[in-house]
């Protein structure tokens, strides 16, 4: 399919109010209270308001706050599976599927597995360990930035990156930087941790018995698209296997 490279239009803040890119008129508006009223009242000033007229319909709600939700446009981080798709549709046909039909159901949706965003915006979960400059927003994620917060997430724990100063958590021959950077806050979408669980558990302990690759994992058919894909998938990219 042809992808256009259009630019991100998110005229929406974290708050859930309109911004300049909106336009004068509507920017610090509430998009769910004044500023639809602003947006239809300039619609029929334009002339161009076809007809106004509120409706019961379906609309999806936050199940914590009860509140209606927004749906924005973001940057997120993404890991792209084409490179390593043959690689994970031959590990599927080197497992016993019980029942056999498991591998007809993951294997297509292995095939038309699309990249997968493995960030979220949670304010609980394992960080993104991203840094950004301030002034262009231009990400700082290398080896050696990975291996120094590897380091230290090894020792203390992963909330090492919301409670270390942001020059602690950069290697010392880039702590100069500090002033200049901010710490990412997204967090790793859960099925990416649950689907390490093979590292963190199985590799992790091979001197207490247990093997890698696994001899057995038990869920359900749903599972397919959940936890079996990704245990397959990070294993895959990481190990080949």
């Amino acid at each position: 399919p042809h992808i256009l490279s259009l630019p991100l239009l998110s005229p929406v803040d974290d708050a859930g109010c309109f911004t300049e890119e909106a336009g004068p008129h509507f920017a610090g508006l509430a998009v769910q209270g004044e500023g639809n009223a602003a947006v239809v009242g300039a619609l029929a000033s334009a002339g161009v308001l076809l007809k106004q007229e509120a409706y019961a319909h379906k609309y999806p709600y936050d199940w914590r706050t009860k509140k209606p939700t927004i749906f924005r446009a973001t940057s997120q981080w993404f890991a792209s599976v084409e490179g390593f798709r043959a690689e994970a549709l031959a590990a599927i046909r080197g497992v016993s599927w019980v029942p056999a039909v498991g591998q007809n159901r993951i294997t297509a949706m292995t095939e038309g597995r699309n990249d997968w965003c493995i960030s979220r915006q949670r304010k609980w979960g394992v960080p993104i360990p991203v840094f950004y400059d301030k002034q262009s927003g231009e990400p700082l994620l290398t080896e050696q930035t990975l291996a120094h917060v590897t380091g230290l997430v090894a020792q203390q724990g992963s909330d090492v990156w919301w409670t270390a100063p942001l020059e602690a958590l950069l290697p010392a021959e880039l702590a100069h930087l500090a002033p200049s950077l901010s710490k990412g806050e997204d967090t790793m979408d859960v099925w990416f941790d649950s689907g390490s669980s093979w590292a963190g558990v199985l590799q992790a302990r091979q001197q207490q018995g247990l093997t890698f690759p696994a001899d057995l994992y038990l869920e359900g058919s749903d599972q397919h698209r959940g936890w079996f894909q990704s245990s397959l998938l990070t294993s895959v990219a990481a190990t080949g296997s």
